[in-house]
């Protein structure tokens, strides 16, 4: 099989697969508070629900305001694209499974989002555009130390290089700043899956969903499907580099990414429903600067040569 089919094939599976995990970790946060929750599938009738209904716009709204939930949703399709978990190397693969294109669709993904909720009217909007870009702030430089040590290590920026590596064993966790970086970056992923505290709001007024609070019908069905694509690319992401499995039959290797990602999206469901909800600057700020250290102490191992 082609691997632009396979591109698009684990992209499909991974969008009918999302709202699923998205509507069992609904289900479990109810079950947590004591409260009986919403079905497992109510997630997929919520989209279904919002994309029957029109478009509707604020006054000052502008042309980014309009075009975003598509351009989010389509660079987000993008980085699930590249990420190499149904698909080997490959002169195509390498072309658009970059680490460093990753990097700049994630950065582009947030600013879009920013953007468009400053252009909404809503001061809730503006307030939460500028919570996003501030959570930004705490966890890209770690993101990007953790990524660096990886890249030097293995002398490429191809992702499906890098996992061919690991997952060969030429590469690995025998690497003392591999190991450290690894850590650093599951706090990263974590954060950017928007789990408490850093996000997840409990009600639609609060600062975290005000960033989408004047996009309504399929706008914001569209969104919501794409948050949801985000935090699997981010598992993705994870997995590729530090988990990778090595399955030469590509449906086999989906199936496993599915059980493997669905595993850790329920836990990071234990993590931030038993974790106590603080401040952001407070939470954000001092993790923050935990998993900086850690990753600067991976850049110091591999400055070294460990």
């Amino acid at each position: 099989m082609s691997v632009i089919f396979l591109m698009f094939l684990q992209l499909l599976a991974i969008l009918l697969i999302a709202p699923l995990f998205d509507g069992i970790a609904r289900k479990l946060r109810a079950r947590f508070q004591s409260r009986v929750g919403c079905s497992i599938y109510q997630s997929y009738l919520d989209v279904f629900k919002l994309i029957k209904r029109g478009r509707t716009y604020p006054e000052c709204s502008g042309f980014i305001f309009k075009i975003t939930p598509y351009l989010m949703f389509a660079i987000i399709s993008f980085i699930v694209l590249a990420m190499p978990i149904g698909y080997g190397v490959s002169p195509t693969s390498i072309k658009i499974s970059d680490i460093l294109l990753i990097i700049y669709l994630g950065a582009l993904f947030r600013f879009v989002f920013a953007i468009a909720s400053s252009q909404s009217g809503n001061a809730l909007a503006g307030i939460g555009a500028s919570r996003e870009g501030m959570v930004g702030i705490y966890v890209e430089p770690t993101l990007i130390l953790c990524l660096v040590v990886v890249m030097l290590k293995t002398q490429t920026t191809s992702l499906v290089e890098i996992n061919a590596l690991v997952s060969s064993g030429a590469y690995g966790y025998t690497t003392p700043s591999f190991a450290i970086a690894s850590i650093a970056f599951l706090w990263a992923m974590y954060v950017e899956m928007g789990r408490k505290p850093y996000d997840l709001a409990e009600a639609e007024q609060e600062l975290q969903e005000g960033v989408i609070g004047e996009y309504s019908g399929r706008d914001l069905a569209i969104i919501k499907v794409a948050l949801m694509l985000k935090q699997f690319a981010m598992i993705a992401f994870f997995i590729s580099i530090f988990e990778p499995w090595n399955f030469s039959n590509p449906i086999l290797a989906i199936l496993v990414f599915i059980i493997e990602a669905g595993a850790m999206y329920v836990l990071a469901i234990f993590i931030d429903n038993f974790g106590p909800r603080y401040k952001i600057e407070l939470g954000a700020k001092t993790s923050s600067l935990i998993a900086f250290g850690i990753s600067l102490i991976a850049v110091m191992l591999y400055v070294i040569g460990a």
